[in-house]
């Protein structure tokens, strides 16, 4: 691979990695994202970094993208026209959900938004049991009746979901085949997507995988075309919820995987930037400009998950194990009904975005209050890319958060900083404390434009004593789309009662053979491969299970009993006991694989550059205003030694050492900080 080029779509800003390996070069920039058309911003940002490095396109020979497109399109309830055909008397599947309550004893909560309306959602004769053997046939008359109900109703698609499907999909292929011989309109079936258990989860999966495959079909179209019309004559990877990349193909075909793209993408970058760093465990703070995402690395790995939720929607797919929540710098800062500041989680977004910024913003922004403390220089902001208004935005701090609170307004903006470290403190606790893991075990891996500016206060809001804050930590996540493998997922419910060896390895062979199809499908040598194994384990009678993997591939009742001994001790952590006498069942067996992506070779050079730059007031919430160096980051040398406080200025990124840290250059560029 001689030019990899990675861009990710972020809700503010677009931001795209170039990496040149005959010179081992890395060059980032940042371009404003253009919502809706997206693609028009991740096109600009390709112009721009090509034209800045003068790089021809003929050189570019790998081209990834984290979007959010998919996930807009949930969030944003854009929905096209479905019909849904399922079994007969079970129309009301996604209405009627499941015993999960966003709020246990709110009986007025909102329920999630209507993805099928009644009227186009059709149930038909025809059933299978618990054993997936049929025991009425399926009607195929009425499905004839259905499909032309919908082609005479002009849906955009139609999602099929049949109870036992993920065990027998012989009804759900015949409906399938009647819909191609009768109709020209896409369908998507359940058991292609989901074939696990739970009805009502594989059903809204389904649904919401149609939903937004015929979003990121067309989205993905008019980035290929633009990137062909640039001579760039290479296939599009697109990062899915996993933490890999796949084919634009791929993408289509299981678009709801793509939902959280480029938070994954950050989440493989700290992964990477941690084993570098030779750090066992760590937790990523992506904070960017609407929001902050919070993954972890636990032994050197990603912590993944089955099961996610969007919209109080379940998502049953492959992802990294990402919690967001709403503390970006664009978060707007706000007095409630009773006298109480609050941040987010509406943002400012990329247009007008922050008062700093210049574009007619109004609101207060976490962004606007780093100004105010001084903690962002106006001249270098973004490069000056971005006019900055610091006198209109102290204004705006004095009128709507100082005044109502009675402060003055450095105070009000230090206020609106704490409130922000707060929810995201919250957030790191979510995961590390509630289930069973302490963050003091943990370094803080902080990236995005404006997680180097927070994380050392909130690294130390949660015991934590150490923090790095990786090289060109605004750009972080394109940089992971760098170096992201490329990894598909495949998993399927077992259908026996007890755990069967032979069974096992039949079922995995099968599940083999798809995922090597699907790499052949791209042109990857089969040489390449390697394929891992999991299984999903939990006590007779829990309707809840946990994954585990599998030691190795021999499936003998040795490999079992080590898989169950993980599996109780992933539940003594999780929730705090393990019972070892009880009989474990074996729900679904999972197959990942993995063609490795070559890592980047790029170090930093010693440099004699002038570090200090100029002093500047910065403002610290127990000393006020402290005269403060200003330091170049792009200036400092492998081990150099730098004592807080301080300032780090570089492209498109502030990072900030509160009074008594010290940080360390590593021989990859990255700050090791002290806390």
């Amino acid at each position: 691979m001689t030019v990899r080029i990675g861009v990710d779509t972020g809700g503010t800003f677009t931001d795209v990695v170039l990496y040149d390996a005959d010179s081992n070069d890395v060059y980032t920039t940042k371009t404003p994202s253009t919502s809706p058309n997206f693609d028009e911003g991740v096109l600009a940002g390709i112009d721009k970094i090509l034209t800045e490095t003068g790089i021809e396109t003929e050189r570019v020979s790998f081209l990834s993208h984290g979007t959010t497109v998919g996930t807009n399109a949930v969030l944003e309830n854009e929905i096209p026209e479905l019909g849904l055909i399922t079994n007969d008397g079970l129309r009301d599947v996604l209405e009627i959900g499941d015993q999960t309550r966003p709020e246990l004893y709110n009986l007025q909560a909102d329920k999630p938004p209507e993805l099928v309306p009644r009227r186009y959602r059709i149930g038909v004769p025809g059933r299978l049991d618990a054993d997936g053997d049929i025991v009425d046939a399926l009607d195929e008359e009425a499905v004839h009746d259905a499909v032309q109900q919908f082609a005479a109703a002009d849906v955009d698609s139609i999602v099929v979901s049949m109870l036992f499907s993920y065990l027998n999909d012989a009804h759900e292929q015949r409906v399938g085949k009647i819909i191609e011989a009768e109709t020209e309109l896409d369908y998507t079936l359940s058991s292609a997507v989901y074939p696990e258990t739970r009805e009502y989860d594989r059903t809204v999966t389904t649904v919401l995988n149609e939903a937004v495959k015929m979003t990121i079909q067309d989205y993905l179209g008019r980035l290929d075309a633009g990137i062909t019309d640039r001579n760039i004559d290479v296939p599009l990877n697109v990062m899915h919820s996993g933490g890999g990349i796949f084919g634009t193909e791929q993408a289509t075909d299981f678009a709801l995987r793509t939902v959280l793209s480029g938070p994954a993408a950050g989440a493989v970058a700290c992964r990477d930037v941690s084993r570098e760093e030779d750090i066992t465990n760590a937790i990523g703070l992506d904070m960017g400009g609407t929001s902050a995402d919070v993954s972890i690395v636990e032994e050197r790995d990603l912590v993944r998950s089955t099961e996610g939720e969007i919209n109080d929607l379940p998502i049953n797919t492959p992802l990294v194990d990402i919690n967001t929540v709403g503390a970006g710098g664009g978060s707007i800062a706000w007095i409630d009904a009773g006298g109480g500041l609050r941040v987010g989680p509406k943002s400012a977004g990329a247009d007008p975005g922050p008062i700093c910024y210049g574009r007619g913003g109004t609101d207060p922004t976490v962004t606007d209050a780093n100004l105010v403390l001084g903690r962002i220089d106006p001249a270098v902001f973004l490069d000056g890319d971005v006019q900055s208004a610091i006198d209109r935005a102290r204004s705006v701090f004095t009128d709507t958060i100082a005044e109502p609170l009675g402060l003055a307004p450095e105070e009000a903006a230090m206020k609106v900083i704490q409130v922000a470290n707060a929810k995201m403190a919250r957030e790191i606790r979510r995961v590390t404390v509630e289930r069973g893991r302490d963050p003091s075990e943990f370094s803080l891996v902080a990236f995005g434009g404006a997680g180097p500016l927070q994380a050392a206060n909130v690294a130390q809001n949660m015991d934590m004593d150490s923090l790095l804050i990786p090289r060109s930590p605004g750009v972080f996540s394109a940089r992971g789309l760098l170096r992201a493998d490329i990894r598909m997922d495949e998993s399927r419910a077992y259908t026996g009662t007890e755990l069967d060896a032979e069974q096992v390895r039949i079922e995995f062979e099968h599940l083999d053979s798809t995922l090597r199809e699907r790499f052949e499908n791209q042109a990857l040598s089969e040489d390449d491969i390697s394929i891992h194994h999991q299984l999903d384990l939990r006590y007779a009678g829990q309707a809840y299970e946990l994954t585990v993997s599998m030691p190795n591939e021999t499936y003998s009742v040795e490999n079992f009993e080590q898989s169950i001994e993980q599996f109780h001790e992933q539940h003594r952590q999780l929730y705090g006991y393990a019972m070892t006498d009880e009989p474990v069942e074996l729900v679904t067996l999972r197959a990942a694989g993995t063609v490795e992506t070559p890592p980047l070779q790029d170090e930093i050079a010693t440099t004699d550059g002038e570090q200090v730059k100029r002093y500047r007031d910065i403002y610290f919430a127990d000393q006020g205003f402290v005269e403060t160096p200003i330091l170049d980051r792009e200036a400092l040398s492998v081990n150099e030694r730098v004592e807080g406080p301080a300032i780090l200025e570089e492209s498109g990124c502030t990072s900030l050492l509160p009074p008594a840290t010290t940080a360390t250059v590593s021989r990859r560029g990255n700050l090791r900080v002290d806390l």
